[in-house]
């Protein structure tokens, strides 16, 4: 017997040991106390994203324009007309600077110690469902910061060196992926609940909305409910075009695993939340072709260069920073530390962000915060 042949008996001989290890290393998160009144404070998870959250509002379906080019050149940005100014925005450019990234590797390092304070098991699984989409976000957000700016994330979130295979995650000794939450927990606890995959936030365009509260085990399924009605009348998650075909986002595909017959299961679920239109587009639909995608950064800017960020630190300050800028230029930067360009990026989100919200008409089923099987 060759020493490769032995080699790969080697392996396959040790498989089921390998498989056995961690079916036990994820039992120990196969646990609850149902009538439990425990909570668990998330309040630093609230603090960060209220303050680094720009709501967008609900989708009206606007397009976009083009990107302008930066001033004495012609490079212009890619841009998804259709999609680029939905959804809300993270402010990415605030943790350039050292103290915000500091502060963001604490409240992740207390996410990542809660279990130590107090077992899991001790809680019912609604407060941990809101434990793990919180540590799951929070954790994204943080690897994602190490490596922007960047504009395009799909090589970071995609291939079998992604962000979310490595197991740097430590939790009560055991040490976990962001896949491992998705995969292994998640949808193994949770009976593979479609609703679970809208509280996955992924750092681009072309998924669910990072929100600007925590989870919490009182209003994790109202929030679920709400980020999956937006997504799914959304230009992200559907497309109403003419034809026998309804466009949905690739995101379903990549979650196909909670849609085990998937054109069927998906229309259900998306007749659930679909406004009118989209009901009826679905309806008289033969086929849902999940052929929608945008894996650009949900970052203010869209990663344009910038030129010395300031530290915009609430809402106020967002939604402040279109305006009092001096029109002194100096080459391709204004004074104010915001360029030309992030100026007219932010200003047209400002205006679709009006849009959304200045007459917004919510139809969604079921936002009552309620236990769920």
């Amino acid at each position: 017997m060759s020493k490769k042949i032995k080699f790969l008996f080697s392996m396959f001989m040790m498989l089921p040991l390998v498989v056995a290890a961690e079916t036990k290393t994820f039992q120990q998160f196969n646990c609850s106390t149902p009538d439990s009144t425990l909570a668990m404070d998330f309040h630093y998870v609230n603090d960060l994203l209220d303050s680094s959250v720009l709501d967008m509002g609900r989708s009206k379906r606007t397009y976009g324009r083009g990107n302008i080019a930066s001033t004495g050149t012609k490079l212009k940005q890619k841009v998804h007309r259709s999609t680029d100014n939905e959804g809300n925005k993270f402010s990415y450019e605030l943790f350039q600077v050292q103290t915000q990234r500091t502060n963001l590797s604490i409240v992740r390092k207390y996410l990542e110690d809660l279990p130590n304070q107090r077992s899991l098991c001790l809680y019912k699984k609604q407060e941990q469902l809101a434990y793990w989409l919180n540590l799951h976000n929070i954790v994204l957000i943080d690897e994602i910061v190490k490596k922007y700016p960047i504009r395009n994330l799909k090589p970071l979130l995609t291939g079998t060196d992604s962000i979310l295979t490595k197991k740097n995650i430590a939790i009560s000794g055991t040490a976990l992926s962001l896949n491992d939450i998705r995969n292994k927990i998640l949808m193994t606890e949770y009976g593979k609940n479609p609703l679970i995959i809208y509280g996955l936030y992924q750092g681009i365009i072309g998924g669910p909305n990072i929100l600007k509260q925590a989870f919490t085990g009182k209003n994790v399924y109202q929030l679920l409910k709400h980020n999956a009605s937006e997504f799914i009348n959304s230009n992200r998650g559907t497309r109403l075009n003419n034809g026998d075909v309804t466009y949905v986002s690739s995101y379903y595909q990549r979650n196909a695993d909670y849609f085990p017959n998937f054109q069927n299961d998906l229309e259900q679920h998306l007749l659930k939340f679909a406004e009118e239109n989209l009901r009826e587009k679905i309806t008289h639909s033969k086929l849902l072709k999940p052929k929608i995608n945008n894996w650009n950064i949900t970052d203010l800017y869209g990663t344009i260069k910038t030129y010395g960020i300031g530290l915009m630190t609430n809402q106020a300050a967002l939604l402040d920073a279109t305006q009092g800028f001096s029109v002194d230029t100096r080459g391709d930067e204004i004074v104010g530390h915001l360029s030309k360009q992030q100026i007219s990026k932010l200003r047209e989100l400002m205006r679709v962000r009006a849009k959304n919200i200045g007459s917004t008409s919510v139809v969604v089923t079921d936002l009552e915060s309620v236990d769920e099987k």
